[in-house]
């Protein structure tokens, strides 16, 4: 709280009294004159001191009641558990594949999230995004007169940091807590939200996950769901870092229909359209970064197997990146080869840009990205591939992405 304190408005006569002892020593040797004429200078400006003072204004002070102290107090609380993120990408995009006319189009995605910190140990989060209801994708392509674009919801979960120490549950629609090593899609696009519940463990060295999604909920026959888990160690040894995992994830659906868009993207189906086999996937992967000639190098495997398939069952993709960090504008080159097989793994969840989306293909994938400032980058993507040889006569699949992202 401010003290005020009363300026009190000293009488012109003991100024002059003390002026006169202060200059007195001085004054054995000056004439008469001398002496009134500075007795009359220091009044003077004694006077305009004084004039001073009484037209000074003290400041008003606000006083703050208990009750706006605790309302800013609270305010402030909740805004520090509140997180806002989000980012768009504005993306152009060239496809030229055999039996199909070469395609241009410019694309974007927009997506932001909100996260809430109710406990200490509960968060719940809300995401929109741009796109259709296609479950690997937010990407929105322009066009069609300009017409309105759709908003979907992207994200809708609660997380709770369980009693026990590394343990967390997720429930809802959240990103997906399985690993991606090298951040490559061979079993999971990067873009799906898995729908359901999931575990997620890392205690030291070690890491764990389980979950179990739902593909399809139906009242008149049996739902469809996903379930899997993963394992692994990731530590550092010598001057490099080592990921090792595995896992295992079982979709059930031999005898379903097609879930989406009528397209088995890749997977065998018979006659009446129904998937051939489940997806028991075996799933084994590494990662390995390190510093090659001072240069960050990242290098990955992953290959998966599906043990309900009679043929074309495998996948697998091999590749790394390195990154240039010694500027103020870092980038980074990195390159995969990746191979497959028809029913190697459910195709509706891989990677949805390489061979244009699904299973049975093969071929490279050249990326590269420069940083303009943190929060903007450009990137660009290539995809050499052949697609369709399991099916019957293959055919090539090449396809171009510019990209311009802003994170905020």
């Amino acid at each position: 709280m401010m003290s005020i304190q009363r300026v009190t408005k000293p009488n012109k006569y003991v100024l002059i009294i003390l002026s006169t002892l202060l200059v007195a020593p001085t004054t054995h040797a000056a004439t008469q004159d001398e002496v009134i004429a500075e007795l009359q200078a220091q009044v003077a400006a004694l006077s305009q001191r004084l004039n001073s003072l009484e037209t000074r204004r003290v400041p008003e002070v606000q006083y703050e009641t208990p009750t706006v102290v605790a309302q800013n107090n609270a305010a402030q609380i909740w805004a520090d558990r509140i997180k806002l993120k989000g980012d768009f990408r504005f993306r152009q995009e060239h496809i030229d594949a055999d039996n199909s006319s070469s395609r241009n189009r410019q694309r974007i995605r927009a997506r932001t999230e909100l996260t809430a910190e109710l406990l200490d140990t509960v968060d719940v989060g809300f995401g929109l995004a741009t796109g259709d209801d296609d479950p690997v994708s937010s990407n929105q392509t322009l066009g069609e007169g300009a017409s309105s674009k759709g908003i979907n919801l992207d994200l809708a979960y609660v997380k709770w940091q369980t009693p026990v120490d590394g343990l967390s549950i997720l429930a809802g629609k959240y990103k997906n807590t399985m690993r991606r090593v090298g951040g490559n899609g061979l079993v999971w696009d990067g873009d799906l939200r898995p729908e359901g519940s999931a575990a997620v463990y890392k205690q030291g060295n070690w890491f764990g996950t389980a979950q179990i999604l739902w593909t399809d909920e139906s009242s008149n026959d049996d739902d469809t769901v996903v379930w899997g888990a993963q394992a692994g160690w990731q530590g550092d040894i010598g001057n490099t870092n080592l990921l090792l995992g595995g896992g295992y994830e079982h979709f059930e659906t031999a005898g379903e229909a097609v879930f989406f868009d009528g397209d088995p993207r890749g997977n065998s189906v018979d006659a009446a359209g129904n998937y051939l086999y489940d997806y028991q996937d075996l799933e084994l992967f590494a990662e390995l970064r390190l510093d090659i000639a001072g240069i960050p190098t990242m290098l990955f495997v992953d290959y998966t197997h599906n043990l309900d398939a009679d043929d074309f069952d495998t996948g697998y993709a091999i590749g790394g990146d390195m990154s240039f960090k010694n500027s103020r504008h870092p980038w980074k080159l990195g390159y995969t080869y990746q191979d497959l097989e028809a029913d190697a793994t459910f195709g509706l969840f891989s990677d949805s840009d390489f061979i244009g989306g699904g299973t049975d293909g093969k071929g490279h994938i050249i990326r590269g990205s420069y940083s303009l400032t943190k929060a903007i980058a450009l990137g660009g993507t290539l995809f050499v591939n052949e697609r369709g040889g399991n099916a019957g006569e293959s055919e090539d699949y090449n396809r171009l992405m510019l990209d311009i992202a802003f994170k905020y």
